[in-house]
């Protein structure tokens, strides 16, 4: 037995508490997903079979970044709500999966960037906006 005030055994919000954390390192996954299909989108070799890479995943990059992309932003921001909703519920579970969400939202970031830093290169340069040249 624990005499630790924030956890309270069999209570609803340990229960909330380890399925948010779950579905936080679920986002957590999605964000890598996200980092390397944006490297990925990002490198021209990848979208020419010069560079070796099976059609499947360029399929699979090509289709599901942007769904993943908006499915991980929902999944952050809903877990963002909830966090900021159980603040009460014991202050070393909110800074801990505070901590978290920001990792997650810092991978969501950095895939933005990577394709933003593509994009906007490819603008300054007089080349289409998506262009891989």
């Amino acid at each position: 037995m624990t005499h630790d005030p924030d956890f309270r055994q069999g209570s609803p919000s340990l229960l909330v508490g380890c399925g948010m954390l779950a579905a936080t390192f679920l986002a957590h996954g999605c964000g890598v997903l996200l980092v390397g299909f944006a490297v990925l989108r990002e490198n021209p070799v990848f979208w020419t079979h010069a560079g070796g890479y099976p059609i499947g995943l360029r399929d699979l990059v090509l289709w599901s970044y942007i769904p993943l992309w908006v499915g991980t932003v929902v999944l952050l921001g809903g877990l963002s709500m909830a966090c900021m909703a159980h603040l009460g519920s014991g202050l070393r579970f909110f800074i801990l999966e505070s901590l978290l969400l920001l990792v997650g939202w810092g991978l969501v970031t950095t895939s933005g960037l990577i394709a933003l830093q593509d994009n906007l290169g490819n603008f300054l340069n007089g080349l289409p906006i998506h262009s891989h040249k």
